[in-house]
């Protein structure tokens, strides 16, 4: 197996291991441009000991166009947010299967021509939106499929984490999370749960946001949004708010949905899931701890290598998740125009 990597900073060095891992025998090539060789383990802290390109016999170029004759059987890319459409756009003409780090972009340029490239020439082109292979967003899924919760009344997310202590290699206004230029700012980066929310209930209706920079940490994007969205599914009206926040020291992520037989709660932070069905006395509760973080990328990455090989299509392909990207460039809309913004 022949594996291009177009970006090996945090992210891409986890999905380099693990494919290691997995798959020993595969070859590497990287295309690369900052020059950095040291290792960045799965904590994020640097060994300066370890010289990357050594240690997995890396074929280096420095254009996308100069791994031609490497032949890759498929890429990874996990470079900057605002170079992802343009050089995912670049693989697929070459008839080369991608798996896109989340999110898409930051900007609606080039999506469209990228998702009809990818349709037409038939090229699996995943997203890596591996929040999708965590076994309680699978369990999730499942309750919501099953109307386990009856007539649905309101969805509550909180996303909170503390951006600045992330790179330990880099400084917080250095990385892409916390520079505009590169496509920063809590909306994008914490994407995962809007995500979540397309995934299970589609499209909303419309949305407002409030927030914006609310922390004095020296960046240009925003850190700070609460959303809230206005759905419609199975003629059913139900209203879903989404508070982000990465420059939060405390910690706090979960996804709770309310309904009219009790609620789910997904505390993402602490892998637990739970099910009160007060109107059929049905209460679960489901932990995965200890929990392998990397479980899901390696789920993720043997999806994705089965898809090659068979043309199968990605759960979390280029079309499917577009309607994520869509409600995030307008949660950002609405954040300077302080406007619903409306879905058709």
């Amino acid at each position: 197996m022949r594996v291009l990597f177009v970006g090996l900073g945090g992210v891409g060095q986890r999905h380099l291991r693990l494919l290691k891992e997995m798959h020993p025998g595969s070859e590497i090539a990287a295309v690369r441009t900052r020059g950095r060789i040291f290792e960045i383990g799965d904590d994020l802290k640097v060994n300066e000991n370890i010289n990357l390109e050594e240690k997995y016999n890396i074929c280096c170029f420095s254009t996308i166009q100069d791994t031609a004759s490497f032949k890759p059987d498929f890429a990874i890319v996990a470079n900057p947010t605002s170079l992802h459409v343009a050089t995912a756009k670049e693989l697929v003409n070459q008839n080369i299967p991608v798996l896109l780090e989340k999110p898409i972009s930051d900007s609606d340029s080039g999506l469209d021509v990228l998702v009809q490239i990818a349709k037409s020439k038939n090229i699996p082109l995943m997203v890596g939106y591996m929040m999708r292979f965590h076994p309680c967003a699978i369990k999730l899924i499942k309750y919501v499929d099953e109307n386990v919760l009856g007539r649905i009344y309101n969805i509550i997310v909180n996303v909170n984490s503390f951006m600045p202590a992330w790179h330990h290699y880099e400084g917080y206004n250095e990385f892409y999370a916390g520079r505009k230029d590169l496509g920063g700012g809590v909306v994008l980066t914490e994407i995962h749960e809007i995500d979540l929310l397309h995934t299970l209930f589609g499209m909303p209706k419309k949305l407002t946001a409030l927030g914006g920079k609310r922390s004095g940490l020296d960046i240009d994007v925003e850190d700070t949004v609460s959303v809230l969205m206005d759905y419609e599914k199975d003629n059913q009206l139900f209203s879903a708010t989404l508070n982000m926040c990465f420059v939060q020291r405390t910690p706090l992520r979960e996804f709770r949905i309310m309904g009219e037989n009790g609620s789910i709660l997904w505390d993402i932070a602490r892998n637990m899931i739970e099910l009160c069905d007060y109107v059929n006395d049905n209460f679960q509760k489901d932990t995965f701890d200890p929990f392998d973080r990397n479980n899901m990328f390696r789920d993720q990455l043997t999806h994705f290598i089965k898809c090659v090989k068979t043309g199968k299509v990605p759960v979390s392909n280029i079309t499917s998740t577009k309607g994520s990207h869509i409600i995030a460039m307008a949660v950002k809309e609405a954040i300077q125009s302080k406007n619903f913004i409306y879905f058709d």
